[in-house]
């Protein structure tokens, strides 16, 4: 029974682990893609205003 609560426990480690390590990719992610969308917004406003 030991080693059924002991596989259990691990499974359940595992799944945690998995989920906060997503958690913290996908948040890491959202600021990449912000931080690039800015970029492009800032440099999209400098080349027309650089042609006009």
């Amino acid at each position: 029974m030991s080693e059924i609560k002991g596989q259990l426990l691990g499974i359940i480690l595992v799944i945690m682990i998995f989920g906060i390590v997503a958690a913290g990719l996908s948040a890491v992610f959202t600021s990449l893609t912000n931080t690039v969308s800015s970029e492009v917004a800032k440099a999209a406003v400098t080349s027309v205003k650089a042609m006009i």
